[in-house]
């Protein structure tokens, strides 16, 4: 069968099945910004004339490596070079049945990134010298590639119907390995071309072939992948992170006009429901770690579509898109540190590339110095094993490199819809407290059960944290999710109410949330008693965090009725620093600098134990080392109803004041 009987084929199937997918598409205040923006007429034109504006986005990601520093060359060229003597590992039946059996995924997804991260660094080594050398290396690792019986990984392939452990060959399937795969195997041919057409033009046949089977037929022809969103259920970064990777492997590929439209109105119609499924503030509830490729990639599709129309929309006037991006910095403690409610890493480095091109598209100045201040941090090193990331960020390493590095560090951050608040001491610092409470409901994607946490640092050093996610295995997304304890409120700094953790489920949530801001700080205060099962027996359980910035003290004021007592209040705390009982009712962390946080109670109304938390999970010590502690505070007596508060106090060493 010919490429242009492949091309109609597809094109008749996709007619069907966007007819359907528009009849199944969801109502969640349809906004359909995308659709509206990347309209087929807008399209048209410049669809029309692919193979022209194929070229030109080669010569200009041509050049913008060619102007690359030769310092930066040199370094990408030597990583590549490394490459060319490695021998391309199996990667056999038994390592894939690997995840169902023993649940870890980190044995085969090593070897597969490890062999993806080779070939990137080949291509991305002969793109800058133009060195055949690299060829027959490069053309190893795309065969290697082409010959894996699937890119779906272990953990995935089980949304197929067959359930072996191993990829049904007669049911295929594309999630987030697939996709990536996809989309750095198109843009390394189409970088390539040339040098791989002189070595065997039937390399570029065999990717074209693949890409067809695993990509372009399965997205045109299914809408029941749960990510797309058409048949109804929440989406999450799934979708726009498999749909910037359709989209750049489309655009990249062999396919012809017709094609590539009707996989753009696929995706813009897919990535809209993500969009339209977000709430106005932009508050990503995945947590700062997935906002790169949340919110992050949903920006590259825009910025990719952007340079292949000249649409009519004005973005500027579009807030929630804005509100997306916004979000990462406002959710920023200091240096690499970063609020990580639900599956977050406590330290991260979101795309640089990402956040700077929000700040192009909006004409947002803070945005852009904030992408560069990223940049810095990752000591503006290209990541040349993804090529498209690579070319991406390469595109605008002139902007990364010469606007000033600064990170906005706003001094209060309200997230009305995800019902998050972020404050610090003063705006521009990371001297003083910062504090990030979190309401909001037990379902969301990635959830912790941890409706009322909080995190407070002090002088960019952590006090009271969020052990965040461990290592992903089979038990992470599973329905024993909740018993790993780091997904638990009573390791949260959440209360348990007569024994009683609190549960999973859009049910449980909190009510009656009100933020305030006044002229010396801002609260917010919440009833988390409906983020507990019936068994807790709680009527109401307010949560009130008053931070007076004036002072650099945070108060909580806690307020509660109990149906019935049945065993005592305990008070979870979990802290970064050993603390030291000064006197019944004190603790006190030190700093390194000097300074101190107190962290006072009445010692009337709680006993207190503090245990350690011996971490045992290379992802979680890796960020907190080889331990943390938990303080408990249990209440005296049996009592069904109280009130109590909690002060933390930043203690300046210098002259002991706050």
């Amino acid at each position: 069968m010919t490429k242009r009987m492949l091309d109609q084929k597809r094109i008749v199937w996709a007619l069907c099945f966007l007819m359907l997918a528009c009849f199944l598409q969801p109502s969640f205040g349809q906004r359909n910004i995308l659709s509206k923006a990347f309209t087929q007429n807008e399209l048209q034109n410049k669809l029309s004339n692919i193979a022209a504006w194929r070229l030109t986005q080669k010569n200009n990601y041509l050049q913008k490596v060619a102007a690359l520093p030769d310092s930066v060359k040199a370094r990408l060229v030597k990583e590549g070079d490394k490459g060319l003597k490695y021998d391309w590992p199996a990667l056999p039946a038994s390592l894939y049945l690997d995840y169902k059996i023993t649940g870890t995924r980190y044995n085969f997804e090593r070897k597969n990134n490890e062999r993806r991260k080779v070939l990137n660094e080949l291509a991305v080594a002969a793109i800058i010298t133009k060195d055949k050398k690299y060829i027959p290396q490069i053309a190893n690792g795309i065969w290697t590639l082409c010959e894996q019986s699937t890119w779906v990984l272990p953990a995935h392939v089980v949304v197929q119907k067959e359930k072996t452990g191993l990829p049904d060959p007669y049911e295929v399937v594309i999630d987030l390995g697939s996709g990536t795969a996809a989309a750095q195997l198109s843009m390394i041919q189409f970088m390539l071309r040339e040098e791989l057409d002189a070595y065997s033009k039937g390399i570029g046949k065999r990717v074209f072939a693949e890409l067809n089977k695993r990509i372009f037929q399965p997205y045109l022809t299914r809408n029941d992948f749960w990510w797309m969103g058409f048949t109804g259920q929440p989406v999450n970064n799934w979708n726009p992170w498999v749909n910037t990777n359709v989209l750049m492997t489309a655009l990249y590929s062999d396919l012809t006009a017709d094609s590539v439209g009707l996989l753009i109105d696929k995706t813009v119609k897919s990535t809209d429901i993500f969009v339209n499924q977000y709430p106005d503030d932009g508050g990503c509830d995945e947590g700062p770690s997935y906002w790169s490729e949340a919110g992050g990639k949903l920006m590259r599709f825009i910025h990719v579509l952007n340079k292949l129309t000249t649409t009519s929309i004005d973005w500027k006037q579009q807030q929630l898109i804005y509100n997306m991006g916004s979000y990462i910095s406002k959710v920023h403690i200091g240096d690499n540190n970063f609020v990580n409610f639900a599956d977050a890493f406590s330290k991260s480095i979101p795309d640089p590339e990402s956040v700077y091109s929000y700040g192009a598209l909006f004409n947002d100045v803070p945005l852009k110095s904030f992408g560069a201040y990223l940049f810095g941090l990752q000591k503006q090193k290209l990541d040349n094993g993804n090529i498209i990331d690579f070319l991406e960020t390469t595109s605008i390493y002139d902007s990364l490199t010469t606007v000033p590095p600064i990170a906005p560090l706003p001094a209060v951050s309200w997230f009305a819809d995800r019902q998050v608040l972020t404050a610090r001491t003063k705006s521009e610092s990371t001297n003083g407290l910062f504090l990030a409470v979190q309401g909001g409901h037990n379902a969301e994607s990635h959830n912790h059960n941890d409706i009322g946490n909080f995190i407070v640092y002090a002088n960019n050093t952590p006090v009271f944290v969020d052990a965040g996610v461990g290592s992903y295995t089979a038990q992470t997304f599973s329905s024993k999710r909740y018993e790993l304890w780091n997904m638990q409120s009573v390791w949260h700094n959440c209360p348990t109410i007569n024994g009683v953790m609190q549960k999973e489920g859009i049910q449980y949530k909190a009510t009656n949330v009100v933020y305030a801001k006044n002229t010396t700080g801002v609260s917010v205060s919440m009833d988390i008693a409906l983020a507990y099962p019936t068994e807790a027996a709680v009527k109401k359980y307010e949560r009130k965090f008053d931070f007076d910035q004036s002072k650099n003290t945070i108060q909580l004021f806690e307020n509660y009725e109990m149906l019935e007592w049945k065993s005592p209040l305990v008070q979870s705390f979990l802290v970064f620093i050993k603390p030291t009982i000064e006197k019944p009712g004190q603790l006190s962390f030190a700093l390194q600098d000097g300074a101190s946080i107190t962290f006072k109670y009445d010692a009337k109304l709680f006993d207190i134990a503090i245990e350690d938390r011996l971490l045992d999970d290379e992802r979680i010590s890796g960020i907190w080392g080889k331990q943390l502690y938990r303080i408990q505070l249990i209440a005296k007596g049996n009592k069904k109803a109280g009130k109590h508060n909690f002060s933390i106090a930043l203690i300046n060493e210098s002259n002991g004041t706050q």
